[in-house]
C-alpha cells in the first residue's frame, strides 16, 4: 500500500473513532478553534510548523444570552523549534485563565512545553513532547448560596451558610505528555501558505493531561483530584487538483472522567494570492471557511483570515443542546490571533513540512 493511501486510512479511522462517542461534556478549558491551540492540545506540538517564531491569543465568551456572569476564556502561547535539523527541539510557553459564573469560579493554567521531533523520512515526524506548569483554582465564597440560607420567603445572605471553606484559592502542580506524527508530500517549498494546496498533509496525535492528579477541594472534608484528561486530534489538508483550493478536516475527542467533548469538522480554504516576488507590497492571503460540530452541544461555523504574518479567526456557537430553550441556540463567540514569523507565504523553503 501506498504511503499516501496509508496516510488516508489511517485518518478515516481516527474520524471513525471520533464519531465514536456520544456525550459533549467538558470539565477544562476548551476552544471552538482548537487548531488555533495547538499547545493546549498536544505538548508535542511545540514547534511544529513551518516557521521560526508562532505567537497566538484567543478569547472566547459564552452563556451571555443566559446569565449576567457569562463564562470568559482568555489565552495566549508562543512556541519556536529550537536548531532546527533534521531532529530537532521545540520550546512553547502559554497560558488560559477562565471565569465562570456568578460565583467567579476561576481556572488559571500556565505552563511550559518543550517537544522533539525526529525526521523518519522526507515526508514525516515523529513528535514527543511534556508540559510542566501548575493550575491555579479560585471562587467567590460570597456569591455562593445554600439551603440553609433560606428564610422561608427567599435567600438571605446574612444566615450561615454551614460550609467550612478552607481553601478558596490554591495553586498546583501538573503536568501533560503527547506524541504525534506527522505527514506531508506537498511538492511546493511554501509548506503552511498553501495549506495543503498542490500536496497532502496530516497531523495527528494523543496526549495525555493532568497526570499529576492534582488535588483540589475547596471544603476541608474531602479531596477532588484532577482527572487524567485523555486527548486525540488531528488535523489534516487535502489540496484540490487544479485550483488553489484546500479541504482540510479536523477534529478532536477528550474524554475525563465520563465527560466527553467531540468536535469534528472541516475548513475549506482558498488561496487569494502568493507573496510577491518583486515588491513587499503584496504579503500574500487566503481565507478559511469552517463547519465543525461539537456532538450534542452546537453547531460551530467559523472565518479564519490570513494576510501575511497574521491569520485572523471568529467562530459561533449555535447551541442545539437541551439548554437552547432557554438560550435561543445562543452558545458563544470565539476570537483568535496568530503570527507566524517569517511570512508563512514567502518562498523560503524549510525541512519540516507542517501546518
Amino acid at each position: 500500500m501506498k504511503t499516501t493511501a496509508r496516510i488516508t486510512l489511517l485518518t478515516v479511522m481516527i474520524f471513525y473513532f471520533l464519531l465514536s462517542a456520544f456525550n459533549c461534556k467538558a470539565q477544562d478549558i476548551h476552544f471552538s478553534q482548537f487548531t488555533m491551540t495547538p499547545l493546549q492540545l498536544d505538548p508535542s506540538q511545540a514547534g511544529k510548523f513551518g516557521g521560526d517564531h508562532r505567537a497566538i491569543i484567543n478569547y472566547r465568551d459564552q452563556w451571555s444570552s443566559v446569565t449576567n456572569n457569562p463564562f470568559r476564556t482568555y489565552g495566549a502561547s508562543f512556541d519556536m523549534p529550537i536548531n532546527k535539523k533534521d531532529n530537532f527541539f521545540g520550546l512553547g510557553v502559554s497560558a488560559y485563565s477562565d471565569k465562570a459564573g456568578e460565583a467567579s469560579f476561576g481556572l488559571t493554567v500556565f505552563n511550559l512545553t518543550v517537544a522533539y521531533h525526529i525526521k523518519l523520512d522526507n515526508k514525516s515526524y515523529l513528535s514527543a513532547g511534556v508540559k510542566l506548569g501548575g493550575v491555579q483554582h479560585s471562587l467567590n465564597e460570597n456569591k455562593l448560596r445554600f439551603d440553609s440560607q433560606f428564610d422561608g420567603s427567599g435567600h438571605n445572605n446574612n444566615l450561615a451558610s454551614g460550609e467550612n471553606f478552607s481553601n478558596t484559592s490554591f495553586l498546583k502542580p501538573d503536568f501533560s505528555v503527547g506524541v504525534s506524527y506527522s505527514f506531508g508530500d506537498n511538492n511546493s517549498s511554501q509548506v503552511i501558505n498553501n495549506g495543503g494546496f498542490g500536496g497532502k498533509k496530516v497531523n495527528m496525535g494523543a496526549a495525555v493531561h493532568h497526570v499529576a492528579s492534582p488535588n483540589f477541594y475547596f471544603l476541608d472534608e474531602g479531596t477532588d483530584k484532577l482527572n487524567f484528561r485523555y486527548m486525540l486530534h488531528t488535523n489534516t489538508s487535502f489540496g484540490v487538483s487544479g485550483t488553489n483550493m484546500a479541504i482540510q478536516p479536523s477534529g478532536i475527542i477528550s474524554y475525563q472522567q465520563k465527560a466527553t467533548d467531540v468536535v469534528l469538522g472541516t475548513y475549506f480554504r482558498y488561496n487569494l494570492k502568493e507573496d510577491s516576488k518583486y515588491t513587499k507590497f503584496s504579503n500574500g492571503a487566503a481565507i478559511s471557511l469552517g463547519v465543525h460540530y461539537r456532538f450534542g452541544d452546537a453547531f460551530i461555523p467559523s472565518i479564519l483570515i490570513e494576510t501575511g504574518s497574521f491569520a485572523f479567526g471568529v467562530s459561533y456557537d449555535l447551541n442545539l443542546s437541551g439548554l437552547s430553550a432557554s438560550s435561543n441556540g445562543q452558545g458563544g463567540y470565539e476570537i483568535s490571533i496568530r503570527y507566524l514569523s517569517p511570512n508563512p507565504f514567502g518562498r523560503r523553503k524549510s525541512r519540516a513540512r507542517f501546518f
